[in-house]
């Protein structure tokens, strides 16, 4: 006699990744020392974007770290370009940094987590570390702490991975180990009132795109849907408030957390029987920011309602999962059909992300018709995938971009 699987069943996965979790307005003024000396660091390397390097918050940074701030690296660091990574190495290597402090946004804390990769597996050049990438070694050496205080709403602290782009080949390449996440994260709202509109939106809404697309992705999850849909509610209500008073700390914060809650979910509630699924906002990203420099946040602006529809009218299941979290968010009325619950859903965020002022369609973040060609190309022939069951051809692709161009 067999006995049948229950219907509910799921996996929550600890990882060695994150230590702790800081939140709350001043908490770096108040508590960034102690946890530098609670990792036993003497020689701080801190990370900045070039734009905030003299800003009056990297002053308190600096202040805070006190005789431990041993010097500073600032650069360009949109789309991480692998240079970056490389030249931040060296800039630890300088100071013999035994810890680095990343404050910035998704861009900046990935290249801290770069330069982090390039002295653990000792890669000297930016051509190390390409082919690194491209094919990780099993094993590397000891990286040193990283401590990281986000300006944007990314979520790149908490993920135990960093992106880095190769211009010269037109790719963006992922690396993944858990001594690559951050030890500490300081979610403190006043480092990001200094953030240009725009991004801190943008990022916003890949945050919501976090949520909401590993959401109609999955297999119901009783502790990563709670998660999935507290983050998607809470951007929901909060990131338009931002807008109102921009230097409103506890809406900041509370997007902040929202923003934590939709990457903690992923990776640590998995069904029992994984299966491949398809992220194709997350996907899309590769292409257009290696080869049309589109930032992360502004490909969820001009793909995440498109790709809803597009998943919901060739995949069932991704359907009733997007007319579950719409019915969940009082967006369409419980007997609507699961199409207009979807389609309510997509409405809701193409509308959210006009009220922000933000791009909705391809043509407006520069990517021209000529560009959907070699996208299309790129995206079929590494094999990624629009929706879960197959892998999307160059002609699926095309038409996906073209009805949002």
């Amino acid at each position: 006699m067999t006995t049948q699987r229950p219907a509910v069943s799921g996996l929550v996965q600890f990882v060695p990744t994150v230590e702790r979790i800081l939140y709350g307005a001043g908490v770096v003024q108040q508590h960034l020392a102690a946890e530098v000396e609670r990792l036993r660091a003497e020689r701080v390397l801190l990370i900045t974007p070039r734009s905030l390097e003299h800003s009056p918050f990297v002053e308190q940074v600096r202040s805070a770290l006190g005789g431990r701030h041993a010097g500073s690296f600032a650069a360009a660091f949109e789309h991480v370009p692998l240079a970056s990574a490389v030249e931040a190495a060296q800039a630890a290597r300088r100071v013999n940094a035994d810890l680095v402090v990343a404050l910035g946004g998704g861009s900046a804390i990935d290249a801290a987590k770069g330069a982090r990769t390039c002295l653990a597996a000792d890669l000297p050049t930016v051509e190390a570390l390409g082919a690194f990438m491209a094919k990780p070694l099993a094993a590397v050496g000891a990286f040193i702490p990283q401590v990281s205080i986000p300006t944007t709403l990314s979520g790149a602290e908490y993920s135990r991975s960093f992106s880095a782009t190769d211009f010269d080949q037109g790719v963006k390449r992922a690396y993944t180990n858990s001594g690559v996440a951050s030890k500490v994260i300081l979610y403190d709202p006043a480092a990001t009132t200094s953030t240009p509109d725009g991004l801190w939106f943008a990022s916003g809404v890949m945050a919501i795109a976090h949520a909401v697309e590993v959401y109609w992705a999955s297999p119901p999850h009783l502790v990563g849907d709670a998660l999935k849909l507290a983050s998607a509610k809470d951007l929901l209500a909060h990131l338009p408030r931002t807008r109102l008073g921009g230097d409103d700390l506890e809406e900041r914060l509370r997007c902040q957390v929202a923003a934590w809650l939709a990457d903690h979910s992923p990776l640590r509630t998995q069904p029992l029987a994984p299966a491949p699924g398809a992220l194709p906002v997350h996907a899309l990203a590769y292409e257009l920011g290696a080869l049309c420099k589109v930032g992360y946040g502004l490909v969820a602006c001009v793909t995440l309602p498109a790709c809803l529809r597009w998943s919901a009218a060739r995949d069932p299941y991704a359907e009733d999962r997007q007319a579950k979290m719409s019915r969940e968010f009082g967006l369409a009325p419980d007997d609507a059909s699961d199409a207009d619950a979807a389609e309510a859903m997509a409405a809701r965020l193409r509308a959210l992300i006009a009220l922000l002022g933000l791009p909705t369609r391809l043509r407006e973040v520069n990517v021209s018709r000529r560009d959907i060609g070699r996208i299309a190309r790129s995206f079929s022939e590494r094999k990624a995938r629009l929706i879960a069951e197959r892998p999307a051809s160059e002609e699926d692709v095309a038409r996906l971009l073209e009805e949002n161009w």
